[in-house]
């Protein structure tokens, strides 16, 4: 109870800050070209980067040209979309609004800002906010009681929701969409699977069985118990787990630690992970394990609000043009 006060303060704080926003009181930023947020409530563990990246992808299929928008704070995850996306636009800084200007003038016609709910300084036609269906509560903790950033009802600013699942039933995400549906009346609303796709061998490029005999789970994530129970489910043998913090900058200590606890075994670990461990240039026999997105419900509906903004851009384009 000692940081409930807290918690109250910073929420005061947060609906203070949206009013502000909401009435125009300070500025929103547009840069002429479509802005498509993925966002969350919590601090990690909804999947924001790969749904960001597939969302990218999406859009570059349908002619677009892209560029993806972090807010700087960690190294694992931009470098995942420039793995993902050779050649992309990928641009890691705290100010959104410097980074899309600087987008739009290195050719970008559309944005996916990834992590972009809560910055509301640059303009979005589509807020996308993801909602944990193994996590979700009607009635959170607010920071820094707990891993909320926002209440339930900010997803009444939201164009879409997504209930994202990993170990959770199809049953329980269903659930839970109809709980959050109450929240966000008018989104739409669409049910997405990330599941395990497979596994890379040697942290790298080469895909594989999987790993033989017991391994060792490494995850320095958001919620990592969401990852062993992946890796497991992928068929890994998971003889022991070790956690890092979120977006934990790996060292040469970490390896050794790493490495004699693995003994000889193979260590299993998240793509965001691999991305630290690879860098360091580790001895260890490594294995990524991949996911994929599975838009379980809503994709009609995700694709139309897409190809509208597209067309959009293609009108403003033809009257410049004029």
């Amino acid at each position: 109870m000692a940081l409930a006060p807290v918690e109250a303060a910073y929420g005061v704080g947060v609906r203070l800050r949206n009013a502000l926003y909401s009435g125009g009181l300070r500025r929103v930023h547009r840069v002429g070209v479509p802005v498509l947020s993925v966002g969350n409530l919590t601090v990690g563990g909804t999947g924001k980067t790969p749904v960001a990246g597939w969302l990218a992808g999406l859009l570059e299929a349908r002619g677009a040209r892209v560029a993806v928008l972090h807010g700087g704070y960690a190294a694992d995850e931009p470098e995942l979309h420039r793995l993902w996306r050779p050649g992309s636009l990928v641009f890691a800084m705290r100010d959104r609004v410097a980074a899309a200007r600087l987008a739009v003038a290195q050719g970008a016609t559309v944005l996916v800002l990834d992590d972009g709910f809560q910055h509301r300084r640059l303009h979005r036609d589509l807020d996308l906010v993801l909602v944990s269906a193994e996590s979700w509560t009607p009635r959170p903790r607010l920071l820094p009681r707990g891993p909320w950033r926002e209440p339930p009802a900010a997803l009444a600013r939201a164009g879409a929701v997504a209930i994202m699942r990993r170990t959770a039933s199809e049953a329980a995400a269903r659930r839970v969409a109809t709980e959050v549906a109450t929240f966000a009346r008018g989104a739409i609303m669409a049910r997405i699977h990330l599941r395990p796709s497979g596994w890379r061998a040697g942290g790298g490029d080469v895909r594989a069985d999987g790993p033989r005999g017991g391994v060792v789970a490494v995850a320095g994530v958001a919620e990592p118990e969401l990852f062993f129970a992946n890796a497991r489910e992928a068929g890994a043998d998971v003889e022991a787990t070790l956690v890092f913090p979120d977006h934990h900058a790996y060292t040469r200590q970490d390896l050794e630690r790493i490495a004699a606890i693995a003994g000889g075994r193979a260590v299993v670990t998240t793509a965001k992970d691999a991305v630290k461990l690879r860098a360091l240039q580790t001895d260890l026999d490594l294995w990524i394990l991949d996911q994929e997105v599975i838009v379980e419900e809503g994709l009609e509906a995700l694709t139309a609000a897409m190809d509208r903004l597209l067309d959009q851009t293609c009108a403003r384009e033809e009257r410049r043009a004029r």
